[in-house]
């Protein structure tokens, strides 16, 4: 009890008055790292670990803002699992404790692929790099979900000139998906997997020989350069329901240039 009297008599800094009357429109904490349960299918969820950006507005004739809520809205958070739509909560529980306008909040975090070798089965676990942005403002929510996937591509020039087989190399698809107000959430295994069917080939972190043989050979007959693999990618995120715009960008990791090759475009699906 005596700590709280303590708590009460001591002068609330932040909640000043300042002078110079000039808004903010993000202040908050970045770089929060929190060990989190992320929501996957059938109500399964697996534990990892997040960078958190977390940040509300701050009004004009506001000193600061109480960074401490934002870090006890973290911290209450990471009790469950994780989706958009747990975000969004913590976003209205923000703007009400810090009497906001607006609130967002960046989760970045590696999401886990259970992958079985194509011939013998053999599995492992692939990472590929999420990203979920939600964002609070008059009443109106902008979800994103962005996601890293590495795959393998072989070059078709190379292919049709070299006697010798192809240059091939790691590449990249990564893809940010903004969802529709109506769409309660989007399944990140499935649209990973979406995306490395687009390479030349996909990887797997366990390979027996025929499997590596496999790829191998899978890979020389589905040549793709980084402007296939992304029209590909375009194709499969026109045809995934329930978002309203899509940027992509692939990018290959060149095996005989000290260079990348890269290809990007963006697209509305809907107003």
């Amino acid at each position: 009890m005596a700590e709280i009297g303590v708590a009460l008599s001591l002068p609330d800094v932040a909640n000043q008055e300042d002078a110079r009357r000039i808004p903010i429109p993000r202040v908050g904490v970045r770089g929060v790292q929190l060990p989190v349960q992320i929501a996957g299918r059938s109500g399964r969820a697996f534990p990892t670990v997040a960078s958190v950006d977390f940040a509300v507005s701050l009004h004009a004739d506001k000193k600061g803002t109480h960074m401490s809520r934002l870090m006890q809205i973290l911290d209450d958070a990471t009790q469950y699992p994780l989706n958009l739509s747990v975000l969004q909560r913590m976003l209205d529980r923000a703007r009400d404790m810090l009497d906001a306008d607006r609130a967002e909040v960046t989760m970045r975090f590696k999401y886990f692929l259970r992958k079985h070798a194509p011939i013998t089965g053999a599995t492992g676990w692939l990472d590929a790099d999420v990203e979920w942005v939600v964002m609070l403002e008059n009443g109106h929510c902008t979800r994103l979900v962005r996601v890293n996937v590495p795959v393998k591509s072989l070059c078709p020039c190379s292919k049709q000139i070299a006697l010798y087989g192809a240059h091939n190399q790691r590449a990249y698809v990564r893809a940010e998906v903004e969802l529709l107000p109506a769409t309660h959430d989007i399944d990140v295994d499935e649209l990973c997997r979406l995306l490395e069917e687009q390479g030349s080939s996909p990887l797997y972190p366990v390979l027996k020989r025929p499997d590596e043989k496999h790829v191998t050979e899978s890979a020389y007959d589905n040549a793709k350069f980084v402007e296939d693999m992304l029209r590909d990618s375009v194709l499969a995120l026109r045809r995934l329901p329930g978002i309203r715009r899509f940027k992509v960008e692939c990018e290959s990791v060149e095996s005989i240039h000290n260079h990348n090759a890269f290809a990007a475009t963006e697209e509305w699906l809907s107003s």
